[in-house]
């Protein structure tokens, strides 16, 4: 069956990701940066690992509207980062995965979480480097119901290919690059291939500023076309980028087709992304635009936005692809023991032939945390999802709270405890329900120094 063949290959494929990139970290000579513009590292170089053992106890472990059962669920996970950013390699990787165990037998085991992993190798000193990134995950198969091991699927998404970067003279550029992507679901008939390739002529306006002319084309073909129709998606935009001591700034403006050899869809293609430090403990963070867009695309812009998370993503599976509106706003704050973090999030997807998935979505996020002595840190989370589909009458409001008291036992070894209250309320009734969930963790980070 596509379920169990595909979910051990996307399992496999995305054990190997990580191998490969912890060796090409390994083989990397200190050198300067590769030219072409990267993914920013916001966190240290080199790597941290982490891991627990533990179990939460629910008083709905079936997240059912009616007849709540309590029950207990094992849970053995591993969080792993990577960060490296030198003349021969720029790699980053986001690993957060668990193995859980329902006591009382209510789901079959299962593993949960994902990678965001990204390794760029320079092949020819400042002009030719390989791209491979790597995105794995869960979303729901269902996105009219409530998220539960029976309502999970893996979803994977591979990238890899060459970028060639070309001087013109002194200010002017040339890059061009060429990418195979693949995207695998478990369960879902929606896997697929694309081809993709961009030019870009850029000049730098000044030490901080520059301004290029950018052109893309990328064409998906789907495993099975009987219930998909393949299509091609072109860009053709301008882009300013600014990077200054305390402001970084992109914009993008042109245009953008979708061609399904049915039907042409056109439009506006316009990006703002917009960061600026306050203060030497606050940042704020501000994105917006419109464009075509895909469940791939979304579900790997998602993970690096907020990093890997053991939860289902809120992407919905479909090959259509869809008209993107999006924005943005959020504002950073960390200094001494305190940090907090809130950010707001509105996106509007309108589909290109299934209309029953038009949707708006905004979410609401909040974090705080806490040094509250050298052995004792406290955790706030909040999150609210408010999602309606337009032409379905269908609209949800998930929220999830959680809390969380870690203290250290010694140098690598600690315990967390934890509290989760779960509450969704939407159109179905039936997939309504409360949790509550308590747990007791040992925390161990085997590579925490003195």
């Amino acid at each position: 069956m596509k379920s169990d063949t595909v979910a051990g290959g996307l399992q496999l494929r995305a054990a190997i990701v990580v191998s490969i990139l912890t060796t090409l970290a390994t083989a990397a000579q200190a050198q300067e940066a590769f030219e072409l513009p990267a993914q920013p590292i916001t966190e240290q170089p080199g790597l941290r690992l982490g891991t627990n053992i533990g179990a939460f106890w629910s008083d709905n472990i079936g997240r059912l509207a009616a007849d709540e059962k309590s029950g207990t669920l094992g849970q053995v996970g591993v969080q792993l980062g990577y960060n490296e950013r030198s003349r021969r390699l720029d790699a980053n990787a986001d690993v957060n995965a668990a193995y859980q165990h329902y006591f009382d037998n209510t789901f079959d085991d299962e593993v949960v979480g994902g990678i965001n992993a990204r390794a760029a190798l320079q092949l020819v000193p400042d002009r030719l480097r390989w791209l491979v990134q790597e995105n794995f995950g869960q979303i729901n198969s269902d996105p009219f119901s409530a998220s539960t091991p029976t309502n999970r699927e893996n979803i994977n998404y591979f990238t890899t290919g060459p970028e060639l970067a070309l001087r013109l003279g002194s200010v002017t550029s040339l890059r061009l690059a060429g990418y195979f992507s693949d995207t695998a679901y478990e369960v879902t008939d929606l896997d697929s291939r694309s081809y993709s390739g961009s030019a870009s002529l850029r000049r730098e306006l000044s030490g901080a500023s520059s301004l290029s002319l950018n052109a893309t084309g990328e064409k998906i073909e789907f495993d099975n076309t009987v219930v998909n129709r393949d299509y091609d998606r072109y860009q053709a935009f301008l882009r300013y980028e600014l990077r200054g001591a305390r402001t970084t700034l992109g914009v993008d403006g042109g245009y953008t087709q979708i061609d399904d050899n049915v039907k042409k869809s056109d439009g506006v293609l316009a990006r703002l992304s917009l960061s600026r430090r306050l203060s030497a403990s606050s940042t704020v963070s501000i994105s917006a635009g419109s464009q075509f867009s895909a469940a791939g695309d979304l579900f790997r812009f998602d993970q690096q936005q907020r990093g890997v998370s053991l939860d289902s993503q809120s992407i919905i599976g479909a090959s259509d692809a869809f008209k993107s509106r999006f924005a943005s706003l959020g504002w950073g704050f960390d200094r001494n023991r305190t940090s907090l973090n809130l950010n707001v999030q509105y996106q509007d997807e309108s589909y290109e032939r299934s209309t029953t998935f038009d949707r708006t979505v905004t979410t609401y996020t909040g974090q705080l945390q806490r040094q509250i002595s050298p052995i004792t840190q406290l955790r706030l989370f909040a999150y609210l999802e408010r999602e309606d589909f337009n032409n379905r009458n269908f609209t949800d409001d998930e929220l999830q709270v959680g809390l969380a008291l870690e203290r250290q036992l010694g140098r690598k070894l600690g315990v967390r405890l934890q509290y989760d209250y779960f509450d969704r309320d939407s159109s179905n009734s039936v997939s309504n329900y409360q949790e509550n969930r308590i747990g007791v963790f040992l925390t161990w980070s085997p590579l925490a120094r003195p």
